[in-house]
């Protein structure tokens, strides 16, 4: 139950050699795995790919709890000097809690090109709003307390976190309801991070695309929406059929619209 994220898929990624540089910014509670199938195309098209593991994250999730978003932006700030710096075009691609991520990092180091897949920058439900109050008197919040252990979509999620559990054994399932659980406090810093994404916008002018799934239940298409309404800049915007894991499930399908939205910019 504490082998999290052994899987070297989950490890950073540096692939493929080329003018264009991209930085590609993992999701929340996710690991460069989520995008590490969009780095492997962007590469075999003559781009060098870069996804990091932000602090606190994959095989490091124990110490969840004692980072903020600071220390998630600083991470990715450096990783994109170096991209900016070694890179005749520099992209920036964010998904979902990595979409916040770019935006910040594109209104004070702006892209070339910046492109969001589902990007978070607020809470769908009313729950989101109470976090500040919530997060001083309940500690904790257990993601899979009422998981249904035969949705596809959950046992993928389990399997990226413990490749090794058996998710049949009732025993197992009943130690994933109750053990495995996420600090409310560093959920609302994923809360404060989307807020001052969502603030920043109108100063990013770097030319942008937008990708969303049409079935999106984490990031609601319509929040992302009302989103691109607040970028400062040219942005493209194009909704897909699919949930929100689009970008690893099927990266054959975004693959050529970056591409091709970085040529023709």
């Amino acid at each position: 139950m504490t082998d999290f994220f052994s899987e070297p898929e989950h490890q950073p990624f540096q692939l493929g050699r080329g003018a264009v540089g991209a930085l590609l910014l993992h999701g929340f509670p996710g690991t460069p795995a989520e995008l590490r199938p969009l780095g492997e195309q962007l590469a075999a098209a003559g781009w060098a790919t870069y996804g990091p593991l932000l602090p606190g994250f994959g095989p490091q999730i124990p110490t969840l709890g004692q980072k903020t978003r600071h220390d998630w932006l600083n991470a990715a700030r450096q990783q994109w000097k170096k991209v900016q710096a070694s890179h005749e075009t520099a992209v920036l691609i964010g998904f979902s809690m990595g979409g916040a991520l770019a935006l910040n990092l594109a209104a004070a180091h702006p892209p070339h090109f910046l492109v969001l897949l589902a990007p978070f920058w607020r809470f769908g439900r009313w729950e989101g709003n109470l976090l500040p109050i919530v997060k001083h008197f309940q500690k904790t919040f257990h993601p899979f307390a009422q998981a249904d252990f035969g949705d596809t979509a959950v046992r993928q999620q389990l399997n990226d976190l413990m490749p090794n559990a058996n998710l049949d054994d009732p025993t197992v399932q009943q130690q994933i309801r109750q053990e495995i659980q996420l600090p409310t406090k560093t959920i609302d810093e994923v809360r404060l991070l989307g807020k001052e994404s969502g603030q920043q916008a109108i100063q990013i002018t770097s030319p942008t695309l937008v990708l969303q799934g049409r079935a999106d239940t984490v990031v609601l298409p319509r929040l992302t929406r009302q989103l691109i309404t607040r970028l400062g800049g040219p942005v493209t915007y194009r909704e897909l059929p699919g949930s929100h894991t689009f970008p690893k499930m099927r990266p054959h399908t975004i693959t050529p619209d970056i591409l091709n939205f970085v040529q023709s910019g």
